[in-house]
């Protein structure tokens, strides 16, 4: 009996030191303003004052600050997700750990807004109408929509079907390209999309790439001839660092690097070209295209004086597609809406754009609300 009480003691004496520790290192070790494991910014504990003593700001901060500046945080998530994953869970922090070692974000019909996906494809036609030049919507599929074999079982998803018939309907003017057909037949034969990433990967953007020139009845350069080169062996996506597990494998980072030699400005300041090789050294690989995402890019085609411009609106899927259109255009315009906030009429009107592409994974348009952008 002695003995068990002594057990109990030493238990409760050592979890209130460890606590306690803890608690002290909270205070006395530097704070992290960034993690790159997760690619946000971390709450960092703020001056004691009594203003934000009464209106509870400080109590929220302290709690905030407490979960992001704990001691061995990414260590304890790895362990938290692990016991998880043991325990049977397959929906972890917003993402199903699914088959082969494949993430995917839940995005579900309450997700998004009926009402949005409707008059942002409204916005997208009304466009069209009013520029007249060649314009022409890829919605890129979600991984889920594509691998649903590598789901967990009972995994729910929005429906995407429904979204595909709507735009179908909805676009008269604007070309819809649906590229699903192309990426199930690939699917048992190469890797569409990062496994700990929601993005899709480089050979996918070449069949988008190859549909496109399809339907513009241009042919398409062979895949070898971009020659694609292994450039990271450690790529850990953003759906991993929602869900960290200690089991999880790296994703293999391919880049097409035989590309013509480009002039490149964002947001009109000069770019060492469409690659930031930097960013392989970050935990953000994939913003190794042009080193995230921007208001306006510019790129020029140095070996080029066809006189063609293409403008390219989109999210960031769009990036891994433009190495392969370097090559039929002089000018490439990229307009990103959640930091470009000028007019693009006036953009349009100096740059004179033959054909424009829109280019957003489906359920990302389907939540933006900065799309009336296009119309201004």
């Amino acid at each position: 009996m002695n003995q068990k009480k002594a057990s109990a003691t030493i238990f409760f004496t050592a979890t209130v030191l460890f606590l306690a520790v803890c608690g002290i290192l909270l205070f006395a070790l530097p704070q992290r303003t960034y993690s790159e494991n997760e690619n946000r910014y971390l709450t960092t504990f703020q001056p004691l004052s009594i203003s934000a003593f009464l209106d509870t700001s400080m109590q929220k901060n302290l709690t905030d600050s407490a979960d992001d500046q704990f001691i061995g945080r990414d260590l304890w998530m790895k362990f938290a997700t692990a016991l998880q994953h043991t325990a049977g869970f397959r929906d972890i922090g917003g993402v199903y750990l699914g088959k082969d070692g494949y993430y995917f974000e839940r995005i579900l019909d309450s997700h998004l807004s009926a009402s949005r996906y409707q008059n942002n494809l409204r916005y997208l036609e009304q466009f069209a109408n009013i520029y007249g030049s060649t314009v022409t919507f890829l919605p890129v599929p979600s991984k889920g929509t594509i691998l649903k074999e590598y789901l967990p079982l009972n995994a729910v998803l929005y429906h995407a079907d429904s979204l595909y018939e709507q735009a179908a309907m909805q676009l008269k003017k604007a070309d819809l390209l649906d590229i699903r057909p192309s990426f199930l037949k690939e699917t048992d034969h190469c890797q569409l999309y990062f496994k700990t990433d929601h993005h899709w990967t480089t050979y996918a953007a070449y069949l988008a790439y190859e549909a496109f020139c399809l339907l513009h009845n241009d042919t398409a350069i062979p895949l070898s001839q971009f020659s694609p080169e292994c450039v990271r062996k450690d790529f850990y996506g953003t759906l991993y660092s929602k869900a960290p597990d200690f089991c999880t494998q790296p994703d293999l980072l391919y880049l097409p690097c035989a590309i013509p030699e480009t002039d490149v400005s964002i947001n009109k300041k000069k770019s060492e070209g469409i690659y930031d090789w930097g960013k392989l050294q970050s935990k953000d690989k994939y913003g190794v295209y042009f080193g995230g995402n921007f208001g306006q890019i510019t790129i020029h085609n140095e070996s080029s004086s066809n006189g063609k411009a293409l403008l390219i609106i989109k999210d960031s899927f769009a990036n891994s597609l433009v190495p392969y259109l370097i090559d039929s255009y002089e000018t490439i315009l990229l307009v990103d809406f959640r930091y470009y906030n000028k007019p693009l009429s006036r953009l349009i009107e100096k740059t004179q754009p033959d054909e424009t592409l829109i280019l957003y994974e489906i359920s990302n348009f389907a939540q933006d609300t900065n799309f009336f952008k296009i119309l201004k």
